[in-house]
């Protein structure tokens, strides 16, 4: 089972979620809070669990918020190491520390009829790295329900072009591709929709579709109904999906000039 912890922590502009809280994985119900804890460090992944920027269950969801669906391989990763100047955490002792993941684009599945911006060939991608804890242990850290985007594997992902922002007083902000939320991401090993990497975690195609959700759920995504199938698919489902109307967007925070 997965118990939740207390902690909450920040993220970056650059995230998918916002409003982050920890999660241990741990083995076993009957462990008492301390004994999950020391089980999560010592065998499973931090989960942190936010809001998504915006809805990405379904197709229609992601033909009207993303610029782009494609397949990507996660190539290599670099950890962003706490910075010790911080006068809020000048230890840099405890927390999340996030990585850079070089992706690259092995095909374009679907584009929107006017994308902000072209698809890019390879990107960088801001991903869960670990979280730190008090000291100085570093444990396996994802965002929930979602791929944690590790180097060597391949996923679907529907990307979204960020503009590049000028805060006032603040150092620029370049542009960025983006996902939309948790579901806007599916592993895609060996061309098998929902095999793979998933919350850190191998799992082969039989068991994606064995815990794929029934349609009834409310939970249910493009992840559960596609499972076990080929890209091709979802390519074909979101060229016949038709969009529908945005809900309001994130601010635009000062665009530079």
């Amino acid at each position: 089972m997965k118990r939740r912890t207390g902690i909450a922590v920040g993220t970056t502009a650059a995230l998918a979620v916002t409003a982050l809280s920890v999660v241990a994985a741990t083995y076993g119900g009957s462990a008492d809070h301390d004994q999950a804890k020391d089980r999560a460090k010592d065998q499973g992944v931090i989960l942190a669990e936010g809001n998504d920027r915006y809805p990405s269950r379904t197709a229609q969801d992601w033909v009207t918020y993303a610029d782009h669906a494609v397949v990507v391989t996660a190539l290599d990763d670099q950890a962003v190491e706490p910075d010790t100047s911080d006068p809020d955490n000048p230890e840099g002792d405890s927390g999340p520390i996030m990585r850079k993941v070089t992706l690259r684009v092995d095909k374009v599945l679907w584009s929107k009829d006017k994308p902000a911006h072209a698809a890019p060939s390879t990107f960088e991608w801001d991903a869960f790295g670990w979280h730190q804890t008090e000291d100085g242990q570093r444990v396996e850290m994802s965002g929930a329900h979602e791929p944690r985007i590790e180097p060597g594997h391949t996923y679907v992902m529907a990307l979204q072009w960020q503009a590049p922002r000028c805060p006032a007083g603040d150092e620029p902000i370049p542009g960025e591709w983006r996902g939309l939320g948790g579901e806007s991401t599916i592993p895609y090993d060996h061309e098998v929709l929902g095999q793979g990497e998933f919350e850190g975690e191998t799992q082969s195609g039989a068991s994606a579709e064995e815990s794929a959700l029934p349609s009834a759920d409310p939970n249910y995504a493009l992840r559960d109904e596609l499972a076990g199938e080929k890209a091709d698919a979802l390519a074909a489902k979101l060229s016949q999906t038709t969009p529908g109307t945005p809900e309001a967007a994130e601010p635009a925070a000062d665009p530079c000039e």
